[in-house]
């Protein structure tokens, strides 16, 4: 059987079906509609209570997932159990050699991987270097409400642009391959890179007012995150998406594992490059971070672009035939 919820959303989906990719975006608005009610309330909660009250708050949110996860089993009976003939066939051969079609396809999900990686490095500046310069050097002061917004609240805003965009961006996609364009997931991902890197243009800018005033406009967070989202939606929802086109049954779940691991390995290289910019080093700072992360984004998307049609030879034709 399948283990992972992300195998079973594709599961829902038979091979072609251009929905799939709307329904892994449907997967990803429910993710980050909890984010963004977390990152409000557990940010309300710890700033007035404490983060031991905030963390107790983020467990009863779980507690509540668990229980409409038990509510909702019935309408997932047999999902992730269903293997098509030709899959038992395959899956009572576990030792057969791999088909030069699939060596190719796990060729290009590991080359998506490293795209990943490079993207959560970047992207999730959120969580790390964003957010401090947000608490720092940001002015959070909203005169007309007299209000200071808690910095942590920002954690919120790509969830609401994610809940806000999910649906508009996956029906564009969609529109395009139903009229018989260009909308691989490879070209998804090229140009998220691209647009993600876009957005560090705007706190290279909220680093220069902030280096000149003392405190940057809310504006650029805003723009920055923007940008992040849109790029967010063109590639990880995709992504997952992309693996279960690929991937050989027998290996479904594990390239899925492969995918989270390389996005904790963005993770990673995301702290050593906020820790870089924190480090006191003559030279490197927030502004040299981001706009060096935003100029990287953009060069690795226009040459992910460049090789598009090579790439995709090697997925021999699995993201063919969408409807």
């Amino acid at each position: 059987p399948i283990s992972n919820i992300s195998t079973m959303v594709g599961g829902l989906y038979i091979q072609g079906d251009v929905r799939r990719d709307k329904g892994f975006m449907i997967l990803y608005i429910g993710i980050n509609l909890g984010a963004f009610l977390s990152g409000i309330a557990v940010a309300a909660v710890a700033a007035k209570w404490g983060w031991h009250a905030g963390f107790g708050l983020a467990g009863i949110g779980m507690l509540v997932g668990q229980i409409v996860f038990i509510w909702g089993q019935k309408y997932l009976v047999g999902v992730g159990d269903f293997v098509s003939t030709a899959d038992k066939k395959a899956n009572q051969e576990p030792d057969k050699p791999l088909t030069k079609i699939e060596k190719d396809r796990i060729v290009v999900l590991l080359i998506s991987f490293v795209i990943v990686i490079m993207f959560w490095g970047a992207f999730e500046q959120a969580g790390g270097l964003m957010n401090l310069f947000t608490n720092s050097k940001t002015d959070l002061h909203i005169a007309l409400f007299n209000y200071t917004v808690p910095a942590g609240m920002f954690q919120s805003v790509n969830s609401f642009y994610i809940m806000i965009l999910g649906t508009f961006v996956a029906g564009l996609w969609a529109k395009r391959a139903l009229k018989g364009k260009e909308s691989s997931t490879l070209l998804k991902m090229g140009l998220g890179t691209i647009i993600m890197g876009i957005g560090f243009v705007f706190m290279s800018a909220a680093s220069i007012e902030a280096g000149e005033a003392g405190k940057s406009s809310m504006t650029w967070l805003w723009l920055a995150y923007l940008f992040h989202t849109v790029g967010e939606l063109c590639i990880s929802p995709t992504a997952l998406s992309f693996i279960t086109k690929l991937a050989p049954v027998k290996y479904a779940s594990l390239m899925m594992g492969v995918y989270f691991a390389a996005t904790g390995l963005g993770n990673k290289v995301a702290g050593l490059l906020g820790e870089a910019a924190l480090s006191g080093h003559e030279g490197v700072g927030e502004f040299e971070i981001f706009t060096g992360i935003g100029i990287f984004s953009v060069v690795f998307g226009l040459i992910l672009l460049a090789f598009l049609k090579k790439l995709k030879v090697l997925t021999h034709g699995a993201e063919d035939g969408e409807s």
